[in-house]
């Protein structure tokens, strides 16, 4: 029953409540006076007759002749239905051809203008049954279209954030296996790191929103895993500032920028630093991630190892904070500069 009567639904009947209370005045309003030989009860049959009208066109004529186009026929028989609806009203409201007597004191004057009225109403009755269909239908099909692109969205963030996890999960197990080759002993705390990382990404990542401070220890935990890998071969920075606490943000959203700078931003033939600082000033996140650039050996492995992280994140980025974020990548000299912008307090969830 709740279900039934929704806000629009209840709107929807308002709006023709209040059409069929405020017809009977609309005499009044054309004369700016009370028309001769007035009566409420008088109205009764020809509002009826409106009535038909209204309803025939709303629930029958609209959806069966002007949405499949057929606009001559529709244009036909509202014609044809205002004139046989027409006869009988002007009929009755002037007492013509019925049982009893015309109205006494009923003029010429009176006369055409009752069919004046009469004319007016009928076309005004038309338009506001057209309309109200019309409007009606737009909104409809405007929540379909809104629930059928919330639906693509959400289907696409899925199949995105499916990317997420195999794509790091792979790069990280090459890491382990560096270390395990290596014999380094720092090789079972790197497992224990990385069981971290996946108790957040396999219980924690599959909300549309996590804590900030979740995905910046999520980073940090990264960057540990790192540390053991690289040992003192890479200077590894990280700064953090601002207020993280009540900051919502889209799981695995910052990761992949921090991993392309370790994947790309590494050389055991040249001094290497990754610099990654994070801001938050009132609801804004300032996100940079700063790392050398080194010469690949061939175009066939710079397209092997371009990835699909900053792809995926830029895409994520658009479907999720459209307008409300700024992604910069410098790749200008020897330095490759991600710089990102999010408004955290006015990001859009898809409607699920």
């Amino acid at each position: 029953m709740a279900r039934f009567f929704t806000r629009q639904r209840l709107l929807h009947i308002l709006v023709h409540l209040v059409f069929w209370v405020s017809l009977p005045f609309l005499p009044w309003a054309i004369l700016q006076q009370q028309p001769p030989h007035f009566s409420f009860w008088r109205t009764a049959t020809p509002i009826a007759r409106m009535a038909v009208l209204f309803y025939l066109n709303y629930w029958l004529l609209i959806p069966q002749l002007l949405a499949r186009r057929r606009v001559g026929l529709y244009l036909l028989t509202v014609l044809v239905l205002m004139l046989v609806l027409h006869i009988p009203m002007s009929l009755h409201w002037l007492g013509i051809g019925t049982m009893s007597p015309p109205r006494p004191g009923t003029t010429v004057a009176d006369r055409q203008q009752f069919q004046a009225i009469i004319v007016l109403v009928t076309v005004l009755v038309w338009m506001v049954s057209s309309g109200l269909r019309i409007t009606s239908e737009w909104f409809a099909n405007e929540q379909v279209r809104r629930q059928m692109h919330s639906d693509k969205l959400t289907a696409e963030l899925a199949f995105l954030k499916s990317q997420v996890s195999p794509h790091f999960l792979f790069n990280t197990l090459n890491n382990i296996y560096s270390l395990a080759q290596l014999g380094s002993a720092d090789t079972p705390e790197a497992i224990l790191k990385l069981s971290q990382l996946m108790r957040y990404m396999l219980y924690e990542a599959n909300d549309p929103r996590v804590p900030l401070e979740q995905e910046v220890e999520y980073l940090r935990n990264y960057m540990d895993l790192q540390r053991l890998r690289l040992a003192d071969d890479v200077e590894i920075e990280f700064s953090q500032e601002g207020q993280l606490g009540g900051k919502l943000i889209e799981p695995m959203l910052l990761i992949p920028f921090v991993e392309n700078a370790f994947k790309h931003g590494v050389s055991y033939q040249h001094p290497s630093a990754i610099s990654i600082a994070l801001r938050v000033v009132g609801d804004e996140l300032l996100f940079r991630v700063q790392n050398r650039r080194f010469p690949v050996a061939t175009p066939l492995t710079a397209a092997r190892d371009s990835g699909i992280g900053v792809q995926n994140v830029t895409q994520r980025l658009r479907l999720l904070y459209p307008h409300r974020h700024h992604l910069d990548i410098d790749q200008g000299g020897d330095q490759y500069i991600v710089t990102l912008t999010l408004a955290l307090q006015h990001a859009s969830l898809p409607v699920s």
